[in-house]
């Protein structure tokens, strides 16, 4: 569908380098990374809003890379909506039909099915201030989806919205994607968002492409200390062998990890996320990996729990958990517990 091969674009203080990504036909691709990292500079490179220094950008197999703003038939929604306020909601929906060479009638009767489609037909003669942020996110979609593109960008499309209307908003996301089939590139800081609404995605640090991949692979399998970090894998410890078994070392004592797959002679950490970490009861033998430890901290995250806790040959775990868990099962600072996690969950990097 797209494939950016060895997109090279440098400021004075900030370069996307040899940007290599190929985005297949309906994707719904999440672009993560930290503040700062090109995210947002990347959906620019590939609208056209900025010319790259080296590479080529390819778009259904034509090279698109010289190509200005209008010819590329690539829309963009940012994160604050960028809607016209000196004009209504329909004006803002159809002002960019008049730059491309579409009948009027193609023009209306895509305006009259994404109005019904997206819910809006009770406020299309309004101005555009006095819009809740849900509402201008469906006039900013409707403007962009008006020109039928075959790319659509999404910069943060969510972050702007009051927690209320998050969920409906992601919702409506799904909906576009499916009902229009249309490849998506989306910017986002939310991994919940990520994880519901994209099958595949990248993570770009300092201009760089750190991972690519199915979401779940990212997620699930990330190839550095680094990508594991950032998707959330809290509990990272460097690793050895000797005699077939793996172990992890703290204060001069070997303490043994059992892991389900063959390691890679090339792997040196592993990672077990820490929602993958269950509290369990003493004498069970569930799981191949258990541990006793002391809770050091309990922080709360919402309806979630994220419990730190420091094991007898001082290794330090954090375990997240519903809040429920609060209570049953006594969770307390300073509380001894005992906790474990099967071997299928144990990746190595």
């Amino acid at each position: 569908m797209i494939q950016l091969e060895n997109i090279k674009l440098s400021f004075a203080d900030f370069s996307l380098d040899n940007i290599c990504l190929d985005i297949k036909k309906n994707d719904f691709f999440a672009l993560i990374g930290p503040t700062g990292s090109g995210k947002s500079l990347l959906l620019e490179t590939i609208a056209g809003l900025l010319p790259i220094d080296e590479g080529k950008i390819f778009l259904k197999n034509n090279d698109i890379t010289d190509f200005s703003v209008e010819r590329r038939n690539i829309a963009i929604v940012y994160q604050d909506f960028a809607l016209f306020p000196h004009l209504n909601v329909t004006n803002n929906i159809l002002y960019g039909a008049r730059y491309h060479n579409i009948s009027k009638k193609t023009v209306m009767e895509r305006f009259d099915m994404l109005v019904n489609t997206l819910g809006i037909g009770k406020i299309i003669k309004r101005g555009t201030t006095n819009l809740s942020g849900g509402e201008k996110q469906r006039i900013s979609l409707a403007r962009a989806l008006i020109l039928k593109p075959s790319l659509l960008l999404l910069d943060e499309p969510l972050s702007a919205l009051d927690p209320i209307f998050h969920e409906e908003a992601k919702e409506l996301l799904k909906k576009i994607h499916q009902e229009f089939e249309i490849t998506t590139i989306m910017v986002s800081h939310n991994f919940s968002d990520v994880l519901y609404l994209g099958n595949r995605g990248a993570i770009i640090k300092n201009g760089k492409i750190m991972q690519k991949g199915e979401i779940e692979d990212i997620f699930e399998r990330p190839n550095s200390i680094f990508t594991a970090q950032f998707v959330g894998m809290k509990n990272i410890f460097p690793l050895y062998t000797n005699k077939d078994k793996i172990f992890i070392q703290t204060n001069g004592k070997d303490i043994a990890i059992v892991l389900n797959r063959n390691l890679k002679q090339t792997h040196t950490h592993i990672g077990i996320r820490p929602e993958d970490i269950s509290i369990i009861d003493t004498n069970s033998d569930k799981y191949e990996n258990i541990f006793n430890g002391t809770i050091e901290k309990i922080s709360s995250y919402g309806i979630y729990l994220n419990v730190s806790v420091v094991t007898n040959n001082s290794l330090n775990f954090d375990i997240i958990v519903p809040r429920i868990y609060m209570r049953d099962h006594k969770l307390e600072i300073k509380k001894d517990i005992v906790f474990g996690f099967p071997s299928n969950i144990v990746h190595s990097f």
